[in-house]
């Protein structure tokens, strides 16, 4: 039987614009080319800026993350600056961040995964679900769709806390550089306790067991979207007054060997990547700019590596990396672990707004810069995110962002290697020609795809712009 060419686009239910072309043989996936076809520009569009600005500005990045990239060029800002936190900021910070965590896990579950495994009703925007493989019994289907539509409230939930102390969701305004600018007042705080409550019963009484019914019901997905077991986080929830203690850990896990991760060993390249390289004769780096009809090229996400080799994060990474979750690297462990991550951040969020003291703003920012360049790391929803920035005269001469979506949707690099997604794909059995959608769909959005994260102008006409340069 000859080799079929199936185009799976746009893949539905994630943020941003994704295709995942595969190649069928005999029934199994025998190769997969997963191109991000969103062009946006961060890294250019934050030159020239006063350096500030990266707090509000790298959150437009994505609306549905968006405290992750503030809180990130926070941490830089704290580096450039030589903040020193304090104790009560900390723990409003990671109240925020936990909460913006919340309303990505639960939506993830219920409003993009779960239309892959139970039957919608038949009126919008469900009319003509593809779902061909059906297996919960009928009263089990209904209480998960009901559930589906209780998530949106515990979702609106976790924004409500995010707003509390951040002005608004998405894209808050209160966490920067030096703390946070909205003081934790006891009615602020009383208020989030309860609104965390109502989140807690939806985790433990909704969220958890669906995900164990889901798991259960679909034990193969165990053993489908299986990928080496090569895993990266850079650890989550800062304390300290410098940032410099993660809660969580992180770390590099290639097999069962472990190690801190390095941060001269990650590389990024072009090779499958729409970009050409263009000489700067003044910087000791080249620069890139869109090449949309470079041959061979298939994404707009470049290819990111560590010690050469591409890795997963995630969720999963760091469940398994902190001891929480003893499983495999499949489709469903992937979904598995970020609903045990949900509930583990549930219960540290309440420990932290017990221990938040109410009082004035945890603000104070120095007013010079003591560096001209830094990276910064931390994980985010769908895993491993870096910064880094240089700058003179406190504007941006350069700023760079590696997301988790970039480790995990990497193309193929100059060596061949397949980024997570694409390796998780090849080599699955599509045993009907009308599962290939719904089998390929459930292993690609168990990574929690973010496209807007994953690609770096076009015009209204859909032109790229003229020497762009990143």
């Amino acid at each position: 039987m000859s080799k079929q060419r199936i185009m799976f686009s746009p893949v539905t239910r994630l943020s941003g614009l994704l295709s995942v072309e595969v190649m069928v043989e005999q029934g199994r996936v025998v190769e997969a080319n997963a191109s991000g076809t969103m062009f946006r520009g961060y890294e250019w569009i934050m030159r020239n800026r006063h350096v500030t600005d990266a707090v509000y500005l790298t959150q437009r990045i994505c609306g549905i993350c968006s405290l992750a990239h503030g809180a990130m060029a926070s941490y830089l800002l704290d580096e450039l600056f030589a903040n020193e936190l304090s104790e009560n900021a900390q723990y409003l910070r990671n109240v925020m961040f936990g909460a913006d965590f919340l309303q990505n896990h639960i939506r993830h579950f219920y409003l993009f995964s779960l239309p892959d495994f139970v039957r919608m009703p038949d009126s919008p925007p469900y009319h003509g679900q593809n779902l061909t493989d059906s297996r919960l019994n009928p009263e089990d289907n209904r209480r998960l769709v009901g559930n589906y539509f209780e998530a949106i409230k515990a979702g609106q939930h976790s924004h409500e806390i995010l707003a509390l102390f951040g002005g608004k969701a998405p894209h808050q305004h209160s966490l920067v550089h030096g703390g946070v600018a909205v003081a934790p007042t006891a009615d602020k705080i009383n208020r989030a306790l309860a609104l965390l409550d109502s989140i807690n019963d939806f985790v433990t009484t909704r969220l958890m067991p669906d995900t164990e019914l889901i798991a259960r019901v679909y034990s193969d997905y165990f053993h489908i979207g299986v990928t080496p077991r090569r895993l990266l986080s850079f650890g989550l929830f800062k304390f300290g007054p410098h940032n410099e203690q993660d809660l969580w850990r992180g770390g590099v896990l290639n097999d069962n060997q472990f190690n801190a991760p390095r941060l001269e060993l990650i590389k990024e390249e072009i090779t499958s990547s729409w970009y050409a390289t263009q000489a700067d004769p003044g910087a000791d780096t080249q620069e890139l700019e869109p090449a949309p009809h470079k041959p061979g090229a298939y994404t707009w996400i470049k290819s990111v590596s560590y010690a050469g080799q591409p890795y997963e994060t995630g969720p999963l990474a760091r469940m398994i990396m902190n001891g929480f979750y003893q499983g495999g690297t499949s489709t469903m462990d992937r979904i598995y672990a970020r609903s045990l991550e949900t509930l583990l951040i549930t219960r540290l969020m309440r420990e932290w707004l017990l221990k938040l003291q109410p009082g004035p703003a945890p603000l104070k920012q120095n007013a010079e810069p003591v560096k001209n360049e830094v990276v910064v790391t931390t994980d985010a929803m769908r895993g491993a995110l870096l910064h880094s920035a240089r700058i003179a005269n406190e504007q941006v001469e350069r700023y760079n962002i590696i997301t988790p979506t970039v480790w995990n949707f990497s193309p193929k690099d100059q060596h061949g290697w397949r980024g997570p997604v694409e390796y998780a794909l090849v080599d699955t059995s599509i045993p009907r020609a009308d599962m290939l959608f719904t089998i390929l769909g459930r292993t690609v959005r168990s990574y929690d795809p973010c496209i807007s994260c994953a690609t770096h102008v076009l015009d209204a006409r859909g032109n790229v712009q003229d020497k762009i340069l990143l």
